[in-house]
């Protein structure tokens, strides 16, 4: 099955156009689908871009927490996209009539980034405007599932840890954050599979998708057989 990547039909801020501007130079299909969970999904990966000024909006406001949330019970790869510079976020304040200290600002958007990208194991890129951004998410299209050089093959080996019950729970797909936090929260991997999906959802990081697979690879009396990567050159 050829890949589609799916673009929420909401998406109205300019980006969606540069996103299919660079896929349709490629030749890379797309197609825009009402009511999606994030703004552009493929395979496994949601991605949710946002503008520097909705970014710091929905942060300020709360509904960047829950749409991410919403985004780790149903995506297995998540990817935040931010465009724009603080410096324009401040600018277009001033011009509303707002004062807004840089020191601020800034310290909420590295704070706020550096807090998702450890509960939600969640990658963030930021750029300095749309037409990279759309670059970005199109050439992410792109690659997926496909391999750049032999050398990528090293993203598959896991540094061990000091508990080798981290490890186990790492090979599983947890972040060793969200391995920790599981282990705290249960005393034990035999404790982690007694315990329903909605019971391992109670550790932030822990979605509907990792919930289910963890519990299916440690309860599953068959081979829990890993899907391959295409290995194509990109």
């Amino acid at each position: 099955m050829s890949k589609m990547m799916y673009i929420d039909h909401r998406e109205r801020s300019g980006l969606e156009v540069l996103v299919k501007k660079y896929c349709d130079r490629k030749g890379l299909p797309y197609e825009e689908r009402e009511n999606l969970i994030t703004d552009y999904a493929f395979g496994n990966v949601g991605i949710e871009a946002k503008s520097i000024q909705d970014y710091m909006g929905s942060l300020y406001s709360g509904h960047l927490e829950r749409q991410l949330q919403n985004l780790d019970d149903n995506y297995n790869q998540l990817v935040l996209v931010v465009h724009g510079t603080i410096d324009h976020y401040i600018l277009q304040a001033k011009r509303g009539g707002k004062k807004i200290a840089f020191a601020k600002v800034f310290n909420a958007f590295l704070g706020s980034i550096a807090r998702f990208h450890n509960d939600y194991d969640i990658s963030i890129c930021t750029f300095p405007d749309k037409s990279s951004a759309a670059r970005f998410i199109s050439k992410r299209y792109e690659k997926d599932g496909t391999l750049g050089s032999s050398t990528t093959y090293r993203y598959m080996r896991k540094t061990a840890s000091e508990d080798k019950r981290v490890d186990a729970l790492r090979m599983l797909g947890c972040s060793e954050a969200i391995a920790k936090k599981l282990l705290e929260q249960f005393g034990s991997i035999s404790e982690i599979t007694a315990s329903s999906p909605k019971e391992l959802q109670v550790i932030e990081g822990v979605g509907k998708i990792t919930a289910s697979r963890i519990l299916h690879c440690l309860n599953s009396e068959d081979a829990v057989i890993e899907e391959k990567v295409k290995m194509t050159r990109a």
